[in-house]
């Protein structure tokens, strides 16, 4: 019967999810004359499907210039996923494995960063990427998120490490090792998991970031900015190319999700209490 309740939950839930995704693809099938006289959940006719979702993806990437920022979002993304989880994984395993003074502190020292709101972070790093003549670049955006994801990423590895047992590094340093053979060999290599949920968590937050790209950007900002500009020109710009620019924009995350899932949980089931 709980079994039967379960999955009946599950699959509410999963329809849920699901049916978004649907009827945006429901809106891409149809150009804009076929959007004003169909009813919401009609089809055109199955020969002007492909046409009229070749149409509005290109009017999307081409007209609408989503393509630029497209390719923005994943510079930015991957930056933010990689970067984040390189810097953080050196400072778990520093904090945790080798003889750092006050290693509380540093923790909560870089952790804070995630306690107060992004909207304090703005006027200063504006200001700063100004000084450093570093404003409206793609170095300067790629800086900021790979700084601003780094505290998430360092509770993660933090924990992480905690479950990597110390006998391996006092072992590897007997046989001659140095702590950055140790680290190259030994901590990376099992900390994988770690890295997987750090990268997708990153990568997801980077690219449905709209806060930083607007403000710290004007040629190179990502694609959600440009969303939100195609959102404020309703008069000008088809639904259906709305909904299809808002397709592209999900694929990404989507992909990463599915491909990574099997050890994104496994990163998230392993004991990290300590």
């Amino acid at each position: 019967m709980w079994k039967f309740i379960t999955y009946l939950i599950l699959t509410i839930f999963a329809i849920l999810w699901v049916f978004p995704m649907v009827s945006a693809l429901v809106m891409v099938t149809k150009s804009n004359d076929d959007f004003t006289m169909l009813g919401f959940w009609g089809l055109p006719a199955l020969s002007k499907i492909p046409g009229n979702m070749v149409n509005n993806i290109h009017l999307a990437l081409v007209q609408a210039e989503l393509g630029g920022n497209f390719l923005n979002s994943l510079l930015f993304a991957a930056m933010a996923g990689i970067g984040s989880a390189f810097i953080a994984s050196l400072a778990g395993y520093a904090l945790v494995h080798l003889k750092v003074r006050a290693p509380q502190g540093w923790f909560f020292g870089i952790f804070i960063g995630n306690i107060f709101p992004f909207q304090m972070f703005l006027i200063p790093l504006y200001l700063f990427l100004n000084t450093v003549r570093l404003y409206d670049t793609r170095l300067g955006l790629a800086i900021v998120y790979v700084g601003i994801c780094i505290p998430f990423a360092l509770f993660v590895y933090r924990n992480y490490a905690y479950t990597i047992p110390k006998e391996l590094f006092e072992s590897a340093k007997v046989d001659g090792a140095s702590n950055w053979h140790s680290y190259l060999r030994i901590f990376l290599p099992l900390s994988r998991a770690a890295f997987i949920v750090v990268f997708i968590f990153q990568f997801i937050w980077t690219w449905n970031d709209l806060l930083f790209g607007l403000v710290l950007s004007e040629r190179h900002r990502p694609i959600m900015t440009a969303l939100s500009r195609l959102a404020g020109q309703r008069g000008a710009v088809p639904p259906t190319v709305l909904i299809a620019g808002a397709l592209i924009a999900s694929l990404p995350t989507i992909i990463i999700l599915l491909s990574l899932q099997r050890h994104f949980v496994r990163g998230f089931t392993i004991n990290t209490e300590k």
